[in-house]
């Protein structure tokens, strides 16, 4: 038998009524916001692939690895796939940290509850 707690904390309860306020009032930063969670999500997903690649290259390689022209190539289209993604997860911090500012200016409304 497994017991499920549904119980609703006020924190939870908090961060809920926070989302549906900002959502209200700066619906383009909620949109940034799940963009970017997109993004982000879809990039690690990338990244993962690339390794997966890789690793299959490299267990597959006979001989020098130097020599696989396909590994090489994968390593390098990996490298500059990464670069990209390391510039847009860098363009992400910053839009998280302003999103956060925009958020917190409805923080004052959870205290007040």
């Amino acid at each position: 038998v497994t017991v499920i707690n549904f119980t609703v904390t006020f924190e939870g309860l908090g961060e809920q009524l926070l989302t549906l306020v900002v959502e209200s009032e700066l619906p383009e930063v909620m949109r940034r916001k799940t963009e970017l969670m997109m993004q982000l999500d879809k990039d690690k997903k990338t990244l993962q692939g690339l390794e997966d690649e890789i690793l299959r290259l490299l267990s597959e390689s006979q001989g020098n690895i130097l020599d696989d022209e396909v590994l090489i190539s994968t390593l390098q289209q990996s490298k500059v796939t990464a670069k990209e993604i390391e510039e847009r997860v860098a363009d992400a911090e910053v839009t998280k940290i302003e999103i956060e500012a925009a958020c917190n200016k409805y923080l004052s409304l959870l205290r007040g509850c």
